[in-house]
């Protein structure tokens, strides 16, 4: 019998399956991926700080354990805060681990650039099959945090780190197309949906309309914009008419939102808990998805959550760009003119105008998402490594 290959899987995160979207994928990605048995084991790297909760055990409850055979091992390094972001505490940690064992995958991906980075660095992956899966345009995602001079730089350095990957995977064809011109193809994995999770009633569409933004609070996220669109309609005429929601940790925006929200104009959920946010969503008429994507390519990402979202029926408010017409048109969502937050406004006033039509475009939204599933992900997955 052939012997199976292996998978080491290198994400900076902690594992909390409510940290985000990359979190979402990986708890819905990795039973359907153990199940068909492909890889003999498939072993998880991760980082986490003394103070933070170790989700190891969550993890190893993903293992469908078939014939009593693990799959899937988990580790997560761990080392005290410093001033240095996270990933070079974990490079260090792991550097360390890869000098105690003499077994090494067949395949190691790296969930992004930073991962990429660490891959490559460490010299017991130089004989493995090298992935990447992208789920945004690094260099614009971090744009705000690089300083301009060395912006130029810092995308020369990131291209010339996916040159030597073996496989680059992207989660939408904003990440392909902006990724073409410097001759890297990226195969195009589209994000999976558990639809029957998100199979709720129809939106409720009272008095007044329910509107939440979902997922981490950042600046190429379109919180910013979101929080202006609060502003003006809840010192407008119709401010009564709507009620606004914030899901996703504060972080760098805690002190706005307070501000929105002693004034009424917000009620702020913090973090809502993954298990908990299909209940949450029967409550909510319309989802914001405001991530900007960059003018010579994309930017943040596609949402999870936002597809989570359609498959729940609710409205979705977008952005007219490239990220989301993957997904959307005006048959099933409102799309408004990048940055244009009186467009945004104007659109809630039509939706609460036009109900029925609001409703069509909902129920058109399920139809979209349908096709899409964590099933078809796997294959794509294991597809593309057959072909590098």
């Amino acid at each position: 019998m052939k012997k199976r290959p292996s998978l080491d899987i290198v994400m900076l995160s902690t594992f909390d399956r409510d940290a985000g979207g990359r979190e979402t994928w990986l708890y819905n990605f990795l039973p359907e991926l153990a199940s068909l048995q492909h890889f003999e084991k498939i072993c998880l790297f991760g980082f986490k700080t003394p103070d933070q909760e170790n989700f190891t055990e969550e993890i190893q409850q993903l293992d469908p354990m078939l014939n009593g055979e693990q799959q899937i091992f988990p580790i997560l390094f761990e080392k005290e805060k410093s001033k240095l972001p996270a990933i070079f505490a974990m490079f260090k940690e792991f550097k360390k681990f890869t000098k105690t064992t003499s077994q090494y995958p067949s395949y190691v991906m790296a969930m992004g650039i930073l991962e990429l980075w660490m891959v490559l660095k460490l010299k017991p992956y130089r004989n493995s099959k090298k992935v990447v899966w992208l789920r945004s345009i690094f260099s614009h995602e971090k744009a705000y945090r690089i300083p301009k001079p060395i912006r130029k730089l810092f995308l020369k350095y990131e291209i010339q780190m996916l040159k030597k990957a073996d496989v680059v995977l992207g989660n939408g064809d904003d990440i392909k197309n902006f990724y073409a011109p410097y001759g890297i193809d990226v195969t195009v994995i589209k994000n999976g949906v558990a639809m029957a999770r998100w199979a709720l009633p129809d939106i409720p569409l009272q008095d007044p309309i329910h509107i939440a933004y979902v997922g981490r609070l950042s600046h190429v996220k379109g919180i910013e914009d979101y929080l202006k669109l609060i502003e003006k309609v809840k010192t407008g005429d119709k401010a009564r008419q709507f009620t606004f929601h914030i899901v996703g940790y504060n972080d760098r925006y805690a002190s706005q939102v307070a501000v929105l929200e002693q004034k009424g104009f917000v009620i702020n959920h913090n973090i809502v808990p993954n298990k908990e946010l299909p209940g949450f969503l029967e409550k909510i008429d319309v989802c914001v998805a405001l991530t900007y994507a960059a003018s010579k390519g994309g930017g943040g990402g596609t949402s999870n959550a936002m597809m989570e979202q359609m498959a729940a029926g609710r409205i979705i408010l977008a952005w007219d760009n490239r990220i989301f017409s993957q997904y959307l048109s005006a048959e099933n969502a409102y799309l408004v003119e990048q940055y244009n937050v009186n467009e945004l406004e104007s659109q809630l006033y039509a939706i609460h105008s036009y109900k029925q039509i609001a409703q069509q475009k909902a129920t058109k939204a399920i139809e979209t998402i349908k096709p899409y599933s964590y099933t078809l992900n796997v294959a794509k997955f294991l597809e593309a490594l057959k072909n590098s």
